[in-house]
């Protein structure tokens, strides 16, 4: 019998004390912008759209005034590259006349992401709160995939090439033969195609920003992520992406 009133005792303490910490969970999911940073090319510094979905967890240091967040989600960040150079890169058509060449280039790392943020709530009416948070991130990529396409054209004259060699090397699919791609009238291309994951360096960190609008039990954040970490092993911790997030969530209040 005394162990049992000390069973019950003890689960009223830890009850109690779970109400006082006021603990809260926000299921989120929403979509991001994300624009390469630093000194990329400026081909690469175009805003792609992408997906975050995760799980916030808050705790109230101080009720309505000061919390502490943090969480774990997925989401991603990535670039797509398109340019032109006349005379081409790589001379893959084996012609001399060759006009220009192009290539395509698009990368997407899937990351689980945990921010520690410090919190301000301001109440701006009954059941509306205006949140704004700060501070750091750390990120793990689950994989990078990469695509890679290249091709050169030359001018047909009306005339049939029949390329018909393989480019096998380097994990490289052939593509093109009996005049390849066209592209537009009088012109015929030939290149190679690259697609694979990588897991060059997983590791990610850098700093978020949040504002967000609560009302009653729905929140609505935007965000902004600064990524710094390495891409590669013989990469220098710099600026490698912006992301802008917009995200709809429902907060489950565990703790009175």
């Amino acid at each position: 019998m005394k162990k049992f009133v000390l069973f019950v005792m003890l689960m009223m303490s830890v009850s109690s004390l779970w109400a006082q910490k006021r603990w809260s969970l926000t299921p989120e999911m929403g979509m991001t912008a994300i624009k390469r940073g630093g000194g990329a090319h400026p081909a690469e510094q175009r805003y792609n759209a992408r997906w975050k979905v995760g799980v916030g967890v808050e705790y109230a240091v101080k009720p309505d005034v000061f919390s502490l967040k943090s969480g774990l989600y997925y989401t991603q960040r990535g670039y797509s590259f398109h340019s032109m150079s006349y005379g081409g890169y790589y001379s893959v058509s084996g012609q001399n006349d060759n006009t220009f060449g192009e290539m395509w280039y698009k990368t997407n790392r899937h990351f689980l992401q945990v921010p520690l943020m410090a919190n301000f709530s301001i109440r701006l009416a009954d059941d509306v709160r205006l949140n704004l948070a700060a501070g750091p991130y750390i990120a793990y990529s689950l994989g990078d995939k990469g695509l890679a396409e290249y091709s050169e054209y030359i001018s047909t004259g009306g005339k049939s090439f029949g390329y018909g060699y393989s480019y096998g090397s380097n994990n490289y699919t052939y593509v093109g033969g009996n005049d390849g791609y066209l592209y537009g009238s009088g012109w015929a291309g030939q290149g190679f195609r690259s697609e694979g994951w990588t897991h060059d360096n997983p590791l990610d960190w850098g700093v978020s920003f949040q504002v967000g609008l609560e009302v009653r039990q729905w929140v609505i954040n935007v965000g902004y992520d600064a990524s710094l970490g390495k891409e590669y092993k013989w990469d220098s911790a710099s600026l490698k992406y912006h992301t802008f997030s917009l995200s709809v969530g429902y907060k489950f209040k565990l703790g009175k």
